[in-house]
């Protein structure tokens, strides 16, 4: 079972599959936790598991961290396909 500060260690190594494997944790902080760190590294592997988590959660906290955590990601990825010259998808 993740506790919050593993969250902390998995954001700094960006251990992505340990951070999307947290959002599925019984415990609301771990998984809230494990939103906005995956909104910080800006992975684009996290997009899927933060939309369903967006949406699917009971806990309204963590839905509205995995939905900031998303925009989050989706916003680093448009600025980085920007930077590099590659036209944004509609």
């Amino acid at each position: 079972m993740t506790q919050r500060k593993d969250i902390d260690t998995m954001r700094r190594r960006r251990d992505i599959d340990g951070l999307v494997a947290a959002l599925f944790e019984p415990e609301e902080i771990v998984r809230q936790t494990a939103a906005e760190a995956l909104g910080l590294v800006g992975d684009e592997r996290a997009l899927e598991p933060l939309e369903h988590l967006k949406f699917s959660d009971s806990d309204a906290g963590v839905r509205r961290a995995a939905s900031v955590a998303h925009a989050q990601v989706a916003a680093r990825l448009a600025a980085r396909k920007a930077a590099e010259g590659i036209p944004r998808e509609s």
